[in-house]
């Protein structure tokens, strides 16, 4: 899941063989490699999708004086006890949320456009954030805990300057059925400073071979540096729907667990 992801600008490739026939030089190999890498590296997650999926969720972590209501009109909650689902084991305050700990915050994950490129499309939650004076595409990514970045605000929104509404995007997975059909869920989780696919792996309990395999096939280029900052963790609902725990957290302690096992 994620083929182009996050704070990834499309390419402007106007390179082109003088004749296709020829055989390329080793340099024209070597930009020939560049740029098939660049093209893995940023089309949008769910490149090419037709639809998306109802939920998927993100992981924001908190700053201090911050709460869930807060939280919650980041991204287009009006009532902050929406959350309550999927955080009230873990946040039995809900008016008050400690700095650094995490909050879940579920979404619908659409199929959108890029505004310049209709046909180039990606998955994502889209959000309505009212700039103000001072803000830039680094601030607001920088507000929404690097769900996204400030590339790709530029890419995903025509409309610029002070007062104007702009689209914070935030990408998301509705996973591949050709890896899994019963893994339909997805968290969103923002690699932080000195954090590695492994990492996160070990945090969210993926502790065996085959669990950090399937992992890494919802994440291909993030270990190699390609990939985005961005890893989409495999929920699984023990009922399929929206309830669940994570492996290596209680499950008192949120009600999500990763969805790495087999049984």
């Amino acid at each position: 899941m994620a083929l182009s992801f996050l704070g990834r600008v499309r390419p402007r490739l106007g390179f082109r063989l003088a004749n296709a026939m020829m055989s390329p030089s080793p340099l024209q190999r070597l930009l020939l490699l560049l740029l098939a890498a660049a093209a893995s590296a940023v089309s949008p997650a769910g490149g090419g999708c037709s639809t998306g999926c109802d939920i998927a969720v993100a992981y924001y972590s908190t700053k201090p004086n911050q709460n869930l209501t807060y939280i919650g009109s980041l991204f287009g909650i009006d009532d902050y006890r929406a959350l309550a689902a999927y955080n009230a084991a873990g946040h039995p305050n809900q008016d008050f949320v400690p700095a650094g700990e995490p909050v879940l915050v579920n979404f619908t994950c659409r199929c959108l456009s890029l505004p310049g490129a209709p046909s180039s499309t990606y998955l994502a939650g889209s959000f309505p954030y009212r700039v103000s004076p001072g803000d830039t595409y680094s601030s607001i990514a920088a507000v929404y805990n690097n769900l996204t970045t400030a590339a790709w605000l530029e890419e995903t929104n025509s409309n610029k300057g002070d007062g104007v509404t702009v689209n914070v995007t935030v990408n998301c997975s509705c996973g591949d059925p050709a890896v899994s059909p019963d893994l339909r869920m997805f968290l969103t989780y923002p690699l932080g400073e000195g954090e590695t696919l492994v990492s996160v792996g070990a945090k969210f309990g993926f502790r065996l071979q085959s669990e950090m395999d399937l992992l890494r096939r919802y994440n291909p280029g993030t270990e190699g540096g390609t990939g985005s900052r961005l890893v989409y963790i495999p929920l699984r609902g023990e009922d399929d729907t929206s309830s669940c725990c994570w492996c290596g957290y209680r499950c008192s302690t949120y009600g999500f667990e990763a969805g790495a096992r087999t049984n």
